[in-house]
């Protein structure tokens, strides 16, 4: 059984098409086509019902499509792993962080790496689909994100973190500081700032109206001169609560405020070489996480 036999089948599976497969393998369709042949044979099941020029998923393919899957991402993890030991310890550690995650939380954890002799940091923003991207095509190292709805990466290592709490806030000046308690009702007639890119703005936000801001210190001016509300991470706005620059609202739909969880995710191999295993142990241990 040959491997590129089995790339070629998960590829004409994803693709929904033999040809397809065999332009992205750079391979003629006849020699894809009889590849997978030879493996329907070899293990007697068919992956395909053929009717005409038309090819579709068997019932049989579907039932192992889940293995095959499986089996080529461990693999991958072993060439990725080996490719790890046979570059012996890394010089550099790149990171990436999701936009918008505290880095405070963070900062005890990438201090710690600076510690490391003859090991060069970089860090870096981005959004989460550029962040994944980069990690599995071996651009970045470690990337920091918000923890997502996949039950379990197949493509990186990753273990969830913690959680920041997210503020409610506004001026001591704002027409929702007079509340003791805030409904949706009452945000839905004020603007609410919200820190995000430019062009990917929340269509599901608490107001109607809105201000979009990607530079957080122009959004806290905004606040402090009673020109809406925002929700933002509580490390950012802690000194300003208490100096009553800004006030924390009780809100009737999150009265213990909101959690965001954190996870981080690494190359596959990472650990097994010690500098990436003391970077990924630092992340874990030395974050301001609850």
């Amino acid at each position: 059984m040959n491997l590129l036999h089995l790339q070629a089948l998960l590829l004409a599976i994803e693709t929904g098409s033999i040809s397809a497969a065999a332009r992205q393998l750079g391979k003629r369709q006849s020699q894809v086509s009889q590849w997978i042949s030879d493996l329907e044979i070899d293990l007697g099941v068919s992956f395909f019902d053929r009717s005409g020029n038309k090819t579709s998923l068997s019932q049989d393919g579907e039932k192992l499509l889940p293995y095959l899957t499986h089996s080529l991402s461990q693999l991958d993890k072993f060439v990725q792993s080996a490719q790890v030991l046979a570059e012996s310890e890394p010089s550099t550690l790149r990171i990436g962080m999701e936009n918008y995650i505290p880095d405070i939380a963070f900062s005890p954890a990438l201090a710690s790496l600076f510690e490391m002799p003859n090991l060069s940091i970089e860090v870096y923003r981005e959004e989460v689909s550029q962040l994944e991207q980069d990690l599995c095509e071996g651009r970045t190292d470690i990337i920091l994100t918000h923890e997502s709805d996949t039950i379990h990466h197949t493509q990186f290592d990753y273990c969830r973190l913690g959680y920041y709490h997210e503020e409610l806030v506004c001026s001591p000046l704002h027409p929702l500081a007079e509340l003791s308690n805030i409904s949706l009702q009452d945000l839905s007639q004020h603007c609410e700032l919200v820190w995000g890119d430019i062009g990917h703005s929340d269509e599901n936000g608490f107001s109607p109206h809105y201000g979009l801001f990607s530079d957080i210190n122009t959004l806290i001016a905004m606040l402090k001169r009673g020109k809406g509300f925002a929700f933002l991470p509580h490390e950012y706005v802690s000194s300003m609560i208490s100096d009553k620059q800004l006030l924390p609202l009780d809100c009737d739909f999150e009265p213990v405020g909101i959690k965001r969880k954190v996870e981080i995710c690494w190359r596959n191999g990472l650990t097994l070489s010690s500098k990436g295993a003391k970077a990924i142990d630092a992340f874990k241990q030395k974050h301001l996480l609850i």
